[in-house]
């Protein structure tokens, strides 16, 4: 059986707040995550997952099918989780090394290699293949590959179903739309794949007077709520309840956005949820580039537009305003009048203070209820592994 190992490299912190507890092989652009793209494509194979080590037990419990950092890692093909995989762009031998911006991002491993060892061996492989392939450096390039990534992934892996039209829905460009038979979609809805295709997974509810543009792709078990704009360029994870004006943005599973509020070119976690009438702004007003803070540094985007990257667990009060090129880390809790600081730390609350660590889990555990799930002892001890770093 051939070994796939799917590894991260040191770029993971230019992947916050996303990355503070999840892997890069777990981003999502298109309609599947990096790490699916590959197993779907090496089916059959051995997969085997390299992270930090303080990922470890977290990727362990997630993908408990996979064997995650083995003391030896076994030859066979080593890929970059940052990496969007492409049958049709790589050779899939990976004969020789890939190299993406001066850097290897695919190579055949030959000899048995300690996982001590490994990041080294990265660094010291040489003769790589310059190829444009498609590398995630930063969250909001998942935003600015999804139009091209959702086509691939159709091309490749969705069954092109027959359209069930409906009397009261408007479809437009019917040949791009690719909605499962289970999908409830309520009078009044227009879906249109005028600019890009749209894809509806199972058991998604689209209530009455919403208006979904390509490219789209919604997720199972995800609702979108009375009179919402999705304006095009917009992934809905699974079981999300998502309404108002979304545009150029990808939410992970089980966040919320039900009410009225303008979200754009943004990236959210898992188990977010946005108050009532919360807004960002993805648009300087003198149109300048615009600069974006992480923990550690800052750095110049050379983009006109960006919103808000959030990690997990995160929440906003009513009425919440965000600027542009914001950072909300993992467990906030944002809230107040006036527009909120462009960094917030982890586990903030508010502007000045910091969360209390067991009503923050008491919190989860309810809310993760509310979606027949359970906060696990893994997920425990790593947030308070986090929580006791944080200094607010």
């Amino acid at each position: 059986m051939k070994n796939i190992i799917i590894y991260e490299d040191s770029n993971f912190e230019n992947l916050a707040p996303f990355s503070i507890n999840h892997a890069s092989f777990e981003l999502k652009c298109g309609i599947f995550s990096n790490l699916d793209r590959i197993i779907k494509y090496y089916n059959n194979s051995n997969i085997i997952l390299i992270v930090r080590q303080e990922l470890e037990n977290l990727i362990k419990e997630r993908y408990s099918n996979h064997e995650v950092n083995p003391k030896k890692i076994p030859p066979g093909i080593c890929i970059n989780g940052a990496l969007i995989f492409d049958k049709d762009n790589i050779d899939t031998s990976f004969k020789k090394p890939i190299k993406y911006k001066e850097k290897i991002v695919g190579f055949n491993l030959i000899d048995k290699l300690d996982i001590d060892e490994f990041q080294n061996y990265l660094h010291n492989i040489a003769n790589g293949v310059d190829k444009d392939v498609l590398c995630i450096n930063y969250l909001w390039e998942c935003i600015d590959l999804f139009h091209s990534i959702i086509k691939l992934d159709i091309d490749y892996y969705i069954d092109k179903n027959q359209l069930i039209k409906s009397k009261d829905v408007f479809f437009v460009n019917e040949k791009n739309i690719y909605i499962n038979n289970s999908v409830n979609i309520e009078p009044g809805c227009i879906i249109d794949a005028t600019n890009g295709p749209i894809v509806i997974n199972k058991n998604v509810v689209i209530q009455s007077g919403s208006i979904i543009k390509g490219p789209s792709f919604i997720d199972v078990n995800s609702t979108i709520s009375n009179g919402a704009k999705l304006k095009g360029n917009v992934l809905i994870g699974e079981t999300c309840k998502v309404g108002g004006e979304i545009t150029d943005t990808i939410f992970h599973g089980y966040s919320n956005k039900v009410h009225d509020g303008f979200l754009g070119h943004s990236y959210v976690g898992e188990w977010v949820n946005l108050g009532a009438n919360t807004n960002n702004s993805n648009l300087k007003n003198n149109y300048s580039t615009i600069k974006f803070k992480f923990p550690n540094k800052s750095l110049n985007t050379n983009r006109t537009f960006l919103g808000v990257m959030i990690g997990d667990f995160t929440r906003t009060g009513i009425s919440t305003m965000i600027n542009t090129g914001s950072y909300f880390g993992l467990g906030a809790n944002i809230f107040g009048g006036d527009f909120q600081n462009k960094f917030i730390d982890s586990f903030a609350w508010g502007k000045e203070s910091k969360v209390d660590f067991e009503k923050f889990i008491d919190t989860l555990k309810i809310m993760k209820k509310r979606r027949s799930k359970k906060l696990t002892k893994t997920e425990v001890q790593f947030l308070k592994k986090l929580y006791d770093k944080i200094n607010l």
